[in-house]
């Protein structure tokens, strides 16, 4: 059978020994494997399959290298990954569709199978999805089988619906099989994976990574865990309406709040208009009246308000009720009575307000620096400010003083008008009294 030149009698019996014990387990291995109709080895155990009617009766074990099954018949099991195994029982099984869990390399269930879809672990934790009354709902375990976070998808109502819902089935390999949902014969999921690229920009993002799939938007974090589903029809990462850490995210027609750091929802969808924050509050309206809440997502201002400006470094803010404009602090109270017909946002220490028809100046304390006789006027966006009466322009100081400053367009107009006219009086008077000249020469 072999030849080894120069060898000893007993070092060939040795030889021919230690050949046979080699190929033995091979040959024995070989043997029960013919047993079944698919097979796939994971190191010192195997995950054999026997079809016996395709896509309808089938039974697959885990079994170690001398063909023992370390399990009872499932209907599948998926690849090992971190040790772990995902399985699929008899029990359960209908409408195409069963439940899953995990299994070790000793067919020990680790995780049990209460779920409806999941995916091989990544760095000890992986998704899975369950059912969550009139929506599928999707968490993350770790390989012990705990749930330590669970996606919200309870925010958005009118996605993920079992109603709606399609079992996406794999022949005979029902661990591969998965819950999706067509919207303009477009697939989507409520679990991801990315692709290793993809992967590293998540983990380099500052804060949580936004993606983009179909018009709709999802938030995962550094950690490859989705902290929002696919479900999003607005996000604002340039902050244009969002800071202080929040982000206003959007679903449907109404807005909410997400920290931009962990992609916790910290507001729910219930504002249909807000403000930039400023000085730590976020105001929002919501069933038509402006309100105020903080970076947890409470209320802090009641939502009362017909109108509302952001607040300013004298913490106040300009409120309204019934057309009524004052002022509050950041505490809600009222610091100006709502008895004005008009008030603006407080700077350098001075409120713009009309009475009426006629608009005037008061100070933080909410006494007047000047009369409220002026037709038009600007709020204090610098030291100084412009105001009219009778069409003539004043400079106001914050002291309530004020120095001409020219006149508005309408005396300008005046002055343009009277010019012209007189321009034509004067050409027609010496354009007479030059004809006249012109007849007493003439003979």
């Amino acid at each position: 059978m072999f030849a080894y030149p120069h060898m000893s009698f007993y070092k060939k019996i040795l030889l021919v020994y230690l050949t046979f014990l080699l190929l033995a387990p091979r040959s024995q291995a070989q043997a029960w494997l013919n047993e079944y109709t698919s097979h796939i080895r994971y190191g010192e155990v195997f995950v054999v399959k026997k079809i016996q009617i395709p896509c309808t009766q089938y039974d697959t074990y885990l079994v170690d290298q001398q063909g023992r099954k370390l399990t009872p018949a499932y209907r599948d099991i998926g690849p090992f990954s971190e040790g772990l195994a995902e399985f699929v029982p008899k029990e359960g099984y209908q409408n195409k569709q069963g439940y899953h869990g995990f299994i070790d390399k000793r067919g020990k269930v680790i995780v049990p199978a209460v779920y409806l879809a999941t995916d091989r672990f990544r760095s000890r934790k992986t998704w899975v999805i369950y059912d969550a009354g009139e929506q599928y709902g999707i968490a993350y375990i770790d390989s012990t089988g705990k749930e330590f976070f669970t996606v919200p998808v309870h925010h958005f109502k009118n996605d993920f619906l079992k109603s709606k819902a399609t079992v996406d089935y794999v022949c005979n390999q029902d661990t591969k099989e998965d819950l999706i949902w067509w919207k303009n014969k477009e697939i989507f999921l409520l679990n991801w994976n990315f692709s290793p690229f993809i992967e590293q920009e998540i983990k380099e993002s500052e804060g949580v990574y936004h993606f983009l799939y179909k018009g709709k938007y999802g938030i995962i974090s550094k950690d490859l865990v989705l902290r929002i589903p696919v479900a999003l029809d607005g996000i604002d990462p340039e902050y244009e309406f969002s800071g202080q850490g929040l982000e206003r995210i959007q679903y449907g027609d109404k807005f909410g709040y997400m920290d931009r750091y962990t992609g916790e929802i910290v507001a729910p969808f219930v504002f249909t208009d807000t403000r930039k924050p400023t000085a730590g509050l976020f105001w929002a309206k919501k069933e038509g009246k402006w309100g105020c809440i903080d970076r947890k997502g409470d209320t802090r201002i009641p939502f009362i308000y017909d109108e509302a400006t952001g607040f300013t470094g004298e913490d106040r803010s300009a409120v309204a009720i019934n057309g009524k404009f004052g002022h509050i602090d950041k505490k809600g109270k009222v610091r100006t009575p709502l008895i004005y017909d008009f008030a603006s946002y407080y700077n350098n220490g001075i409120s713009m307000v009309r009475v009426g028809n006629k608009y005037g100046y008061i100070n933080i304390k909410g006494e007047p620096i000047t009369p409220f006789h002026y037709e038009e006027a600007l709020p204090f966006d610098k030291e100084t400010t412009l105001a009219e009466r009778y069409g003539i322009k004043y400079e106001i100081t914050t002291s309530g003083t004020e120095s001409f400053a020219g006149f508005n367009y309408k005396w300008k107009v005046l002055f343009i008008m009277l010019a012209l006219f007189l321009f034509i009086y004067l050409n027609n008077t010496f354009f007479r009294l030059g004809q006249r000249r012109r007849e007493r020469k003439v003979p």
